[in-house]
């Protein structure tokens, strides 16, 4: 016989007796159980509830910081172009008045900047970017020596065709570790930092040297081809570097 989950068994004096449980003790067992279950999830809500309150203010905390700087971009867009435009015509009076080398990568690179300064749609950020660059490049140049060939300033012979390579003894035209054809030039421009831009004819018959405040070549002395020549050699990496004289001004 099954016994009611309100009934109770047990011995007295060695004969089984049995006690009846009211069932509405068991009920309210049940129910301590339930209402305890009830406040355990109410707790654990709470502390949900709370993690997520705490979440929403410093998101609140954010969007505010955002909104503040937000609410600043305007003056600092207000002071900072005015600032890139400074810069932008800053390099353009400094690259107009320098010494003319490497003007077929320079021009276009002020040029480019001049314009982006100008548009409307390009961003601050854009704009300033560019300048840095720029502005860096131009600073790099006062820190290097640099040789490159080419014809002559003021009296370029006009090659064409094949007269513009170099040959070997069987006509055919020369090649380069590259690859590429090894153009004839008049000689080579020699840049020393800022300080000085000469031009050396190949065959050592003339040395010439841009006067920066006329803003024209004026011929230097024959005693200054040989240190012209070697520091030819060194900026072109056929020497090691050594100590260069300068041609700061035409010799008597």
């Amino acid at each position: 016989m099954n016994i009611p989950s309100s009934v109770k068994a047990f011995l007295i004096g060695g004969v089984a007796s049995i006690l009846l449980v009211p069932s509405a003790f068991a009920q309210t067992s049940d129910n301590e159980v339930a209402y305890t279950n009830v406040l355990e999830a109410i707790a654990a809500q709470k502390v949900s509830l709370a993690q997520q309150e705490l979440f929403v203010a410093q998101q609140d905390a954010k969007i505010s910081s955002l909104n503040a700087q937000i609410d600043g971009l305007d003056d600092w867009k207000a002071s900072i172009e005015p600032m890139i435009g400074k810069m932008a015509t800053g390099i353009a009076a400094k690259i107009r008045s320098d010494y003319p080398f490497e003007l077929d990568r320079r021009m276009p690179r002020l040029q480019s900047l001049e314009t982006s300064v100008k548009d409307p749609a390009a961003s601050v950020g854009d704009k300033y970017r560019k300048a840095l660059n720029v502005y860096k490049l131009e600073v790099n140049y006062g820190q290097s020596m640099e040789a490159k060939k080419a014809n002559h300033p003021t009296n370029p012979t006009i090659r064409v065709g094949d007269d513009r390579w170099e040959k070997e003894e069987d006509g055919k035209v020369k090649f380069d570790k590259n690859g590429e054809r090894i153009e004839i030039f008049d000689g080579s421009y020699l840049r020393y930092g800022r300080l000085a831009y000469v031009y050396l004819q190949a065959d050592g018959s003339q040395a010439m040297r841009y006067d920066l405040a006329a803003k024209e070549w004026v011929d230097l002395p024959k005693k200054s081809i040989a240190d012209i020549r070697r520091g030819v050699k060194i900026a072109s990496g056929e020497a090691a570097p050594n100590v260069v004289k300068v041609p700061l001004f035409p010799n008597p």
